[in-house]
């Protein structure tokens, strides 16, 4: 189930911004797995991996998924369990297809070290999002979040969002 808070940002943000925007879910591949028992595989306009056609695919079942609640129904009701018993879900407020969301977070996915070498930046895991919000103070760095409307996720029990770049 879509969190409340998550539902009534939405509804906010369409009255304020008179366009369709919706809810998708930022999911832990890995994290659902050991929650469900179940795999997420790609499906049409259901869900999709930010690993598709990158060097991670190999990785795409562990890594990060975009999921439409309104079309994979029968997996909200896991996700909303799955964000209360592990650092798995982040709930995206949005106006792109998914595919478009996906395309839009691709290029967040490694960043660079100090050291020039490159890592994988988890951003779909909670816990890494919300030191993320600390950090990144600057414009440039702040881009990710700037890749949908309002980020919603919960840490250590407590709901934070993540909109117009500041956290409410």
């Amino acid at each position: 189930m879509i969190p409340a808070s998550v539902a009534a940002q939405l509804r906010e943000f369409r009255k304020r911004h008179h366009y369709s925007s919706h809810v998708v879910a930022l999911v832990d591949g890995l994290q659902y797995q050991q929650h469900t028992g179940w795999q997420l595989t790609p499906e049409d306009g259901m869900a999709v991996s930010l690993f598709a056609g990158t060097k991670e695919i190999a990785l795409a079942h562990a890594g990060p998924w975009l999921i439409d609640p309104k079309t994979a129904r029968e997996r909200v009701g896991d996700l909303g369990k799955l964000e209360q018993g592990r650092p798995g879900v982040i709930w995206l407020i949005t106006s792109e297809s998914l595919e478009r969301q996906a395309a839009k977070l691709r290029p967040h996915l490694n960043t660079r070290l100090p050291t020039g070498q490159s890592a994988l930046l988890r951003f779909w895991d909670p816990r890494v999002l919300h030191a993320l919000n600390a950090a990144y103070q600057d414009k440039a760095s702040r881009s990710l979040f700037r890749t949908a409307e309002a980020w919603q996720y919960l840490n250590e029990g407590q709901r934070f969002t993540i909109n117009d770049n500041a956290t409410h």
